[in-house]
Formats: structure tokens, C-alpha cells, sequence
């Protein structure tokens, strides 16, 4: 059986802020070569947003794109039954 885990992200551009959603699932995570969700932030900010440079951030753990600063906010395993939810509210998984 599969495990699920609801991602946070959070994104500032200029004044604007938004804060991001996204289910992955530990086959997935795999595919992606992360051995440890709750480790491996960066891959997993990687993917979501895209064409990070590790060495690009503000000295934590948050990274410059594109003039945007994003950050991994957090990771909540989830039980497979709450997909379904989560995608009635537009919140997707791979």
C-alpha cells in the first residue's frame, strides 16, 4: 500500500505571498530519488517549483527563482480516502 503526503509550500513575489499545496506519493518520491520526506526538502521544493540552484538562497532554507523566494513549509503524511477531498479543492497529486 502506498503512503501519501500532503506538501506546503510557500512562495513571495514582490509584496505578494501564497502559500501551495501538492500530494505526493512514496512511489513517487522514489522516482524523484528521495530517500527521506522529511530530509530531502529541497528536492522536494525542486520539483514543485522547478530549476533551483541550491547554492541560490538566503542563507536558510529558502531559494531565489525567477525573482520569487520559495520555501518548503512542511509535509503531512495522508491517508489514501482524503485524496479525493484534497482534489475537490484543487489540490493534486502526482
Amino acid at each position: 500500500m502506498n503512503k501519501y503526503y500532503l506538501c506546503e509550500f510557500h512562495e513571495q513575489n514582490g509584496e505578494f505571498e501564497y502559500t501551495h499545496h501538492h500530494v505526493y506519493s512514496d512511489k513517487f518520491f522514489k522516482k524523484l530519488g528521495i530517500k527521506d520526506s522529511g530530509k530531502d526538502h529541497f528536492k522536494i521544493l525542486n520539483h514543485f517549483f522547478g530549476n533551483l540552484d541550491e547554492n541560490n538562497n538566503d542563507g536558510y532554507e529558502n531559494y531565489w527563482t525567477n525573482e520569487r523566494l520559495v520555501c518548503f513549509n512542511g509535509i503531512e503524511e495522508i491517508k489514501e480516502n482524503e485524496i479525493k477531498t484534497l482534489r475537490k479543492v484543487n489540490i493534486y497529486n502526482d
